[in-house]
């Protein structure tokens, strides 16, 4: 026994606040990071820790495994990751969305023929 198809339900408002709300996110890490990364590697190039003996066993244990740089780096190939999904999710919405309407045509023009 065969169902009907009854299509995909997209609700439209919810799913563009969420993605207005998404845009708005990425935007606003877009915009920030860039300045935030930079205090921090001012911060770092000032080397407060100093050159004694002190200063040097904090910087080995600082700078261990890439430190506060590699904290920035993922930082900003997360902020990229953050828009990149949200270009992909667009489209798959939209992909989504004219997929249900061209089937709906479809099948209205089949049922039409029949």
């Amino acid at each position: 026994m065969k169902e009907p198809w009854d299509g995909t339900y997209v609700a439209h408002t919810i799913v563009d606040r969420g993605m207005s709300a998404w845009s708005a996110t990425a935007d606003e890490v877009s915009r920030t990071l860039p300045r935030l990364a930079g205090e921090v590697e001012t911060h770092l190039a000032a080397a407060p820790w100093g050159g004694g003996a002190e200063g040097q066993a904090f910087y080995q244990a600082h700078f261990r495994e890439g430190g506060p740089t590699e904290m920035i780096n993922q930082c900003k190939r997360l902020a990229e990751e953050i828009v990149d999904a949200g270009d992909r999710l667009r489209k798959a919405i939209d992909n989504t969305r004219q997929t249900d309407a061209d089937i709906s045509y479809d099948v209205a023009r089949m049922t039409r023929e029949v």
